[in-house]
C-alpha cells in the first residue's frame, strides 16, 4: 500500500538517507522511549494498532509483543527505505502480527473507526500540516480510543548541549521547516489535542541517560536524525569543525566511563471519547 508522493521532500530524503543505520549506532535512544511508551498506553492483548511514522519500529515490535498473536499492529512511514528496512526486520523476527506500509500521516489510507489505539513516535512535529494528521488520527480511531505519543521536552537538557554546539550551522530559520520545539510543552500538546478532537488524559516528561562511550558515538546520533539536514551541505573542513564544537560542547556531561546524556521527552496521552 502506497501513497502518493508527498511535498516533504527533503525531510523524507534524510530519513531515507538514515533508514539502514537508523538508531543502531550507540545507546537506542529511540528504542529505549518506545519501549516505555508502549509499557503506559493501555494496548490490550486483542488491540489493533497503528503505529506512525514507524521508523525501525521502535514503537512497532514491543506493541507487536505487547497485544500477542491475536491482535495486530500496522505501522506506516513515508520514508521508502525506513519501510523496507523495518520489512526485514520483521520478517527476520518472524513477526506474524504486524505490518508496514508506506503511507503518508496526513492521507492515511484505512477506513474511519479501523484501530484500537494509535502511537506516534518524535514525529509530530515532521508532518507538514500536524492540525491534519491529528486530525487524521482521530478519525481512523474507534471511539474510546486511545492516542499515544512523544516528543522531545523544549528543555531537554542534552538537545539544548546540541543546540549551543551546532546553531552556527542551521540555515536562517523557516517558519515551514520543522521545528522540534513546536509540541515541546505539555500546554502544546494538550491544545493540539483538543483542536483535533481528543480530549487529553495526561503529558508528563520521562528522562533517560545514556552513556556515549566514545566521541563518535554523539556525533553518529546527530548525523544519523532530522539535524543531519543542517551537516549534510557542509564542506569536509566544515563538518570536522561543527563534530569538534558537539565534543567540546559535551565536555560538562563527560565523566570516567564516556559522555552522559540526558534526554527528557514528553509522553502525550488522549482519548477519542465514546
Amino acid at each position: 500500500m502506497k501513497s502518493d508522493p508527498k511535498p516533504n521532500g527533503g525531510i523524507m530524503g534524510i530519513f531515507n538517507g538514515v533508514a539502514a543505520s537508523y538508531d543502531r549506532i550507540g545507546p537506542r535512544v529511540f528504542a529505549h522511549f518506545g519501549e516505555r511508551l508502549v509499557e503506559r498506553a493501555s494496548l490490550t492483548h486483542d488491540s489493533r494498532v497503528l503505529d506512525v511514522a514507524t521508523g525501525r519500529g521502535a514503537l512497532l515490535f514491543p506493541a507487536a509483543q505487547k497485544i500477542g498473536k491475536h491482535g495486530k499492529v500496522v505501522g506506516i512511514d513515508f520514508s521508502s527505505d525506513m519501510v523496507r528496512e523495518t520489512m526485514i526486520d520483521i520478517r527476520r523476527a518472524g513477526c506474524t502480527n504486524v505490518e508496514v506500509h508506506e503511507m503518508d500521516a496526513e492521507h492515511i489510507q484505512f477506513p474511519d473507526q479501523s484501530f484500537d489505539a494509535v502511537l506516534c513516535g518524535f514525529a509530530l512535529w515532521f508532518f507538514p500540516h500536524p492540525d491534519r494528521a491529528l486530525r487524521e488520527f482521530f478519525r481512523v480511531l474507534k471511539p474510546g480510543g486511545r492516542l499515544s505519543l512523544t516528543t522531545w521536552a523544549k528543555d531537554s537538557p542534552i538537545q539544548i548541549l546540541y543546540r549551543k554546539a551546532l546553531s552556527a550551522y542551521a540555515p536562517p530559520t523557516d517558519p515551514k521547516a520543522p521545528n522540534i520545539d513546536t509540541f515541546g510543552t505539555t500546554d502544546s500538546i494538550e491544545s493540539a489535542f483538543r483542536q483535533a478532537g481528543f480530549q487529553p488524559l495526561l503529558v508528563d516528561a520521562e528522562d533517560a541517560e545514556f552513556i556515549y562511550t566514545s566521541e563518535d558515538e554523539p556525533w553518529a546520533f546527530v548525523i544519523g536524525t532530522a539535524m543531519k539536514r543542517y551537516i549534510d551541505p557542509l564542506s569536509d573542513a566544515a563538518k570536522s569543525e561543527a563534530k569538534a564544537k558537539l565534543v567540546a560542547g559535551l565536555e560538562s556531561v563527560r565523566k570516567p566511563d564516556g559522555i552522559h546524556a540526558v534526554y527528557r521527552a514528553l509522553f502525550g496521552f488522549a482519548v477519542k471519547a465514546a
